[in-house]
């Protein structure tokens, strides 16, 4: 499905015009946008191809949110009663932002030619940092557990920091714009596919990118087939199966599964999400670290 906000047509105009205004402004009356258009100085059929742009923007804007499980708000002019103000959920007041963003990456991705490719412009927000501008080479888009991420490398080589790439959530990026202010650095897109394979998480573990043989024990029947209809990830494998209990001959026995992948923060959360659920049989050396942590956390709660 086509972006909205990208693209410099009509459509894509208003539908930047109408977020614009709703995340400015409490209330929005569509009356705002002949100021925006300048309806005043356009001939009839340019402003009647406007107002019809107008009200497809918004049915797109209420299709896009429709889609998140939210909607707009409206309500009656309090001065003229036949006019309706629109606003954006009280609970969020830029539902759209990661779509916006998303646009300028896309734009700044889509031309095939390297040449014609743009560096980014952007604001980024690191956790508990003041926010900083950047010039960004975008080159690969994921998702990860529902989080946008784009993939590339600063203008700037010490805010790289020694990596080969940094992702970015879009959730943490603000007024990001198209700049012709350097030459765009290439990147490519099967490396980035590559680098993700043996992963669970946003980004590789680059300190330690060894793929480890792990092993895990099922000990909760429910867990074991959710695993398995529902993979996290595409090595997963059944090795043993969780057998059911036969009351009074014999008790469970758990299954096993194997899953081929980088020590990363993302799986060990992965793994102490099941509690009690699963267990690490192997590699020891993760099996260590998971008891500790657990240890950990028993000594917080028995304090």
């Amino acid at each position: 499905m086509a972006n909205i906000f990208q693209g410099m047509s009509m459509a894509a105009q208003c539908v930047r015009a109408w977020d614009e205004q709703l995340r400015s402004s409490e209330w929005v009356d569509t009356d705002v946008f002949a100021e925006i258009f300048d309806f005043r100085n356009i001939n009839g059929k340019l402003e009647a191809a406007y107002r019809k742009a107008i009200i497809k923007a918004k049915n797109a804007i209420v299709n896009a949110l429709a889609q998140q499980g939210m909607c707009l708000r409206e309500k009656r002019s309090p001065i003229d009663s036949r006019k309706v103000l629109t606003a954006y959920p009280d609970y969020n007041k830029d539902p759209l932002h990661n779509l916006r963003i998303m646009a300028v990456v896309e734009d700044a991705l889509k031309k095939k030619s390297v040449k014609k490719k743009s560096a980014v412009r952007l604001t980024y927000s690191p956790s508990y940092r003041d926010p900083k501008e950047h010039i960004f080479h975008p080159h690969y888009m994921r998702i990860y557990n529902g989080r946008q991420f784009v993939y590339g490398i600063y203008e700037n080589k010490e805010e790289n920091k020694g990596l080969p790439f940094v992702a970015l959530p879009l959730d943490r990026i603000d007024n990001a714009s198209l700049t012709r202010e350097v030459e765009y650095r290439q990147g490519d897109a099967k490396y980035y596919e590559q680098q993700m394979r043996d992963i669970m998480g946003a980004s590789p573990n680059f300190k330690d990118p060894r793929v480890l043989d792990i092993v895990l024990r099922t000990h909760n029947q429910t867990i074991h087939k959710l695993l398995l209809t529902k993979p996290y990830h595409h090595s997963i494998r059944e090795i043993k199966p969780f057998t059911d209990e036969l009351p009074g001959i014999a008790p469970a026995q758990p299954g096993e599964l194997t899953i081929h992948v980088q020590h990363t923060r993302e799986l060990d959360n992965w793994i102490l999400h099941y509690g009690a659920g699963i267990e690490v049989v192997s590699p020891k050396e993760l099996r260590t670290h998971i008891a500790q942590i657990i240890d950990d956390m028993n000594m917080r709660y028995k304090k």
